[in-house]
Parts: structure tokens; sequence; C-alpha cells
């Protein structure tokens, strides 16, 4: 197999890719956003549930809540890594839910039993959808807060356009936001992945095909992807 480059677009990532490197696969980080906190006071003891749909979520909302957490308040996470941020502050998450999707997500938090009387708070960042708040308005008392900005980085690198332009190279897009930034500056070519249907529908939206989308909504699943990819594109060859 041709030397391999896998370019992971997202502002971090925290997993190995091990079996991708095995293959010999390079795993290159070039991130295409930034995220920046948005200074706002909450007063967290407000509110009974407070739902978080991302890492940063915690991570701005803790730099801005305004007093002490009272320990009665329950946490609502979006998939393990959001609720791994929490443990890491010494705060349990409650609830974990599994899907990453508006639909998923809003009909799973309803059949939580939750009483109609507890009051909410979402906490989101600034290119968040807004469907998510409208349709928990719909069964509860809830507030939207945006505690964080994306941003895109601004600076292209060279030596990033090389190995687009002369090298087998694959890029991951993890949200919208990392494809926009991307093809402001860069010639994309077909070696497109993607991260969930979100980011497909948008990527398409743009007029461009993903060659894949993850079928788990995490890294785990690209690489599990790809790595199906590339057997099988090794078969075909040496067939």
């Amino acid at each position: 197999m041709n030397k391999t480059n896998i370019i992971i677009t997202g502002e971090d990532f925290d997993y190995s890719f091990d079996e991708l490197k095995a293959m010999e696969v390079s795993i290159l980080h070039y991130p295409m956003i930034f995220t920046t906190g948005i200074n706002i006071d909450i007063n967290p003891n407000t509110y009974n549930y407070v739902i978080f749909t991302s890492k940063n979520g915690v991570k701005y909302f803790l730099k801005n809540i305004s007093t002490s957490i009272n320990r009665d308040i329950k946490f609502i996470c979006i998939g393990e890594k959001t609720a791994e941020v929490l443990k890491k502050n010494n705060f349990n998450p409650d609830i974990v839910v599994r899907r990453n999707y508006s639909k998923f997500m809003c009909d799973e938090i309803k059949n939580m039993g939750i009483s109609k009387n507890k009051k909410l708070l979402l906490i989101q960042g600034n290119l968040a959808k807004k469907d998510l708040h409208e349709c928990l308005s719909e069964s509860f008392d809830i507030d939207h807060k945006i505690v964080y900005a994306n941003n895109p980085v601004i600076k292209k690198a060279d030596d990033l356009t090389e190995k687009i332009i002369k090298e087998n190279t694959y890029v991951v897009f993890t949200s919208p936001s990392t494809f926009n930034s991307f093809i402001d500056k860069y010639d994309l070519k077909n070696n497109i992945i993607s991260i969930g249907k979100t980011t497909t529908d948008h990527i398409r939206d743009k007029g461009y095909e993903p060659l894949m989308t993850a079928k788990m909504q995490s890294y785990e699943g690209i690489s599990n992807s790809i790595i199906d990819y590339l057997n099988k594109k090794l078969n075909h060859e040496l067939s």
C-alpha cells in the first residue's frame, strides 16, 4: 500500500488510531477551527437539570458559573466523551444520551420521566442548531445558554497543500464548521470522510460527496470505516 495520510481537522482529538498506524497510515492533525469562551454569568442553582451536547459546553459552562454548584443538580450529557469531562471536574453525569442527533436526543430526554415543573438549562456553542432547544421547549421550562464560539483557523498550512496535491491523503471532517474552514483555504479532492449524518448533509449541500460516513459518530467509528475501506481497496488492487 502506498503511503496514506489521514488528516484530522477538529480542534482536538483523543483517539490513538493505533490500528491505522499499524497499517503505516500517517495520522496528521491540522485543526480548522478553534473555540473561545463567551463571558456570561450563569447561576447553576436556578436549574434542576443541565444538558451538555459537547465537551466544550462542559468546559466553558464551568468557567462561567457565578457560584458553587448545588449537588442536587442533575447533568445530562451527549456521549461518553462529554461525560468524561464532567467526571474530570468531579461531577457525576446522571444520564448519558447515546445518539448525538437533535430528534433522538429530544425524544430520549422527553422519555426520561422528568417532571414538568423542573427547570432545565441547555448549554451549547454559537453554531448549534436551534432544533434541540425548540423541541425540548415543547415539553419543558428550559433556558438556552451559548457559552463558546467556534472560529475558523485563518492561516493556511503550505505543507498540507502539498500533501493534498501530491500524496494519498484523506481528510476527516467532524463538523460542518471544520468543512467550511477547510474549503475556504484548500482545494479538496474526493477523499472526504465524514463523522456523521449532519456533517455529511452539510458537505453535500456545498456540492461535495463524502467518500464515506462513519457508522458510529466517533473517532473509533471513523477509524473502523477507514480500515474497512483501505482493506477492500488493497484486496482489489491485489486481485
